[in-house]
Formats: C-alpha cells, structure tokens, sequence
C-alpha cells in the first residue's frame, strides 16, 4: 500500500514481513485476536532513543510493577534524588538474538508462548562506576492481547 493525502503517490509504501502476516493470520482465525507476547515493560521510539546517543537496542522507560520484566530485575528509566535522569536498561538481544529497534524486539519475541522464559541481555548505567555493563537476564513472557476481538461472532435475539 502506499499512503498519500491527496490521492496521488507520495512515495512512501508500507511492507509487513511474510512471516509477520501468516502469524497474525493465523492467530486470527484460531483465537478471534491478535495475541501478542510482551515482558511487560514500555520503551523509547529507536528514533528518540537514537537523539539520546543510543545507537542500537530497546531503552526501557518503564516496568509496572508486577510485570514479569519487574519480577525479574530490569531497570526502567528514572529521576535520580538530584533531580537527573538515569537511563534505564537498555535491550540489546534477545535469546541471543540482536535487537537494533523495537521490530526486532517483537519479531524475536513472537513465537513465544505464555510462561516462556527468555534471556534479555541489556546494558545497563551502573553509577557506582560511572559506566554501562552488559547484563543477562531471565524474564518470563506474558501476553498482550489486542483490544478488540476481530473475529467475534455477535449474536441477536
């Protein structure tokens, strides 16, 4: 698909990767929803986190607590007592897989099922040395399902 305001070709096309769509097509008609497979945490767009300096990886702004990402020890980003802001964990694989962006984090993250645990490996700002340190940590998944059920059946009386 290519999305112009206009109507006429602005150049600009869309692609969702094959497997991407068999999965979503399939979980579709098996489940009514699309179910997607989270640690729980929410992150910086890559572009943002790319005018922070972070070159590569997933920066955690925040971990509900509670969320498997939070059981298991991932740090999200925060205001120190001074008033600073720490960088929090910064994602960079995934069962030794790389993550550059946050499509590599779903794209390694969707064939997981509920309970699975995963090795996050982040880098991580350890003060007490002034310097990141890479990190591997166990973190089970969860699922994330969509708001809205697509294939529900409605039925009138």
């Amino acid at each position: 698909a290519i999305y112009s305001p206009s109507g006429g070709s602005a150049g600009i096309g869309f692609a969702i990767p094959v497997d991407t769509v068999k999965y979503v097509v399939n979980t579709l008609i098996r489940d009514g929803k699309v179910i997607r497979p989270v640690l729980g945490i929410s992150y910086l767009q890559s572009k943002q986190a790319q005018a922070l300096g972070i070159q590569r990886g997933v920066l955690i702004l925040d971990i509900p607590e509670g969320s498997p990402a939070a059981v298991a020890g991932l740090r999200g980003t925060r205001r120190t007592e001074t008033g600073l802001i720490q960088i929090g964990d910064v994602i960079i694989r995934v069962n030794n897989v790389d993550i550059d962006s946050e499509a590599d984090l779903f794209r390694a993250l969707e064939r997981c099922k509920p309970g699975d645990k995963v090795k996050v490996t982040v880098c991580r700002f350890e003060p007490e040395g002034d310097a990141f340190k890479s990190t591997n940590i166990e973190v089970s998944i969860q699922l994330q399902s969509s708001d809205t059920s697509v294939l529900k059946q409605q039925t009138t009386k």
